[in-house]
C-alpha cells in the first residue's frame, strides 16, 4: 500500500511537472521622463538637478548617469515673489548627489519667502513654486545611550530633541543629519525617520522626538569599506566618538506631500512586482516627475563623548 501511495505521488508530480507552461511577457515601450529636484534654503543658492528616467532592470553606473542621465543642455531660473530672479549656472557643486548640478551665482534663499522655478528644456517650459517658512529653535537636544540584546551600551547612541510648536500655524518639520568619526564623514544630509511629518497630534505642544538617522543611497556603497558600510548604511542610532550635525527645518506642505510619499515609495516601492506608491509633485509640465522644495533650516552639532 505504501509502494502503491508512492507511485501515485511520482506521477503527479510528473504529471504537474509537465503541465507548466512557458509565458513571454512583452514589456510596454518605456518613456524616459524628465526628473527635476531641486531645493532652495535661507542663506543657500538655490541647486536643481535634472536627469532622465531610466527603466528599472537598466544598468547603473557612474558612466551611465553622467553620460545619459543627467541633464546639461536646460535654461534654469529662479524668481522670488519680490522680483529678484537668476540664471542657475550648470557647474560642480559638492552639495549635489551627482557633483554636478545648476546653481544660483549670488540668489540665495530668505525665510518666508516664496519661489518660482522655471525649466526649460527641448522647448518645453517646467514651473513650480515653493516658499521658505522661518526657521526656529529646538527647546533641547541630546543623546540618550542606547541598548544593544537588552543591555545598555556605552559605545551607542540615540539622539532625541525637545521642540514646542506654535499653535497658531499649521507646521510641517523635517530633520537631516550629517556624521563626521574617524571612518567616513557623511558630504550630504542624510534625512531621518520619517523624512518629514506635520503637527497634527501634538499641535501647540512640547513634543519629544528621536532622530532616527535613515540609510544611504547604495550607489555609493562600492567606495566604501565593509567597517564603513556597516556604520553608515545599517545602524539607525550613533556611535562613541561621531561628531553628529542636526539640520531642523521647516518646509511647506508640497515639500511635506513629496517627502513623506517619495519615502513611501522608496521603502515600500523598491520590489518591482508591488504597485509603487504614486509620488507627489509640485511641478507643472508634461512628462515630469520631481519637486521643487523650500527648507527654512537651522544647524546643531552633537559631539559623542
Amino acid at each position: 500500500m505504501q509502494k502503491l501511495g508512492y507511485y501515485i505521488i511520482c506521477v503527479l508530480t510528473i504529471l504537474c511537472a509537465g503541465c507548466q507552461t512557458e509565458i513571454d511577457v512583452e514589456l510596454p515601450d518605456y518613456t524616459s521622463k524628465l526628473v527635476i529636484e531641486g531645493t532652495i534654503e535661507n542663506g543657500q543658492p538655490a541647486m536643481v538637478v535634472l536627469s532622465k528616467s531610466i527603466p528599472f532592470f537598466s544598468e547603473i553606473s557612474i558612466e551611465t548617469i553622467m553620460q545619459d542621465v543627467l541633464v546639461r543642455d536646460a535654461e534654469v531660473w529662479v524668481t522670488a515673489d519680490d522680483g529678484e530672479r537668476e540664471q542657475l549656472m550648470f557647474q560642480f557643486y559638492g552639495e549635489s548627489p551627482y557633483y554636478m548640478a545648476f546653481v544660483s551665482p549670488t540668489l540665495r534663499g530668505r525665510e518666508q519667502m516664496g519661489y518660482t522655478l522655471t525649466v526649460i528644456y527641448h522647448d518645453t517650459t517646467y514651473t513650480a513654486h515653493t516658499t521658505i517658512p522661518h526657521t526656529f529653535d529646538l527647546d533641547s537636544l541630546w543623546i540618550d545611550t542606547a541598548y544593544t540584546m537588552g543591555e545598555l551600551n556605552s559605545q551607542r547612541g540615540n539622539v532625541r530633541c525637545l521642540l514646542t510648536d506654535n499653535p497658531a500655524e499649521d507646521n510641517y518639520y523635517s530633520f537631516s543629519v550629517k556624521v563626521r568619526n574617524k571612518l567616513f564623514t557623511d558630504r550630504l544630509w542624510i534625512y531621518t525617520l520619517p523624512l518629514a511629518f506635520d503637527d497634527q497630534t501634538f499641535n501647540g505642544q512640547t513634543f519629544n522626538f528621536e532622530i532616527l538617522r535613515a540609510g544611504v543611497s547604495s550607489f555609493l556603497m562600492p567606495t566604501m569599506d565593509n567597517d564603513t558600510i556597516r556604520r553608515a548604511y545599517f545602524s539607525l542610532n550613533y556611535t562613541h566618538g561621531d561628531t553628529i550635525y542636526v539640520r531642523h527645518s521647516l518646509i511647506d506642505h508640497d515639500t511635506y506631500r513629496f517627502l513623506i510619499t517619495g519615502g513611501t515609495d522608496a521603502i515600500f516601492g523598491s520590489n518591482p512586482f508591488t504597485n509603487p506608491a504614486p509620488v507627489s509633485s509640485n511641478i507643472i509640465g508634461e512628462n515630469v516627475l520631481g519637486n521643487w522644495s523650500g527648507f527654512a533650516s537651522k544647524v546643531d552639532t552633537l559631539i559623542f563623548e
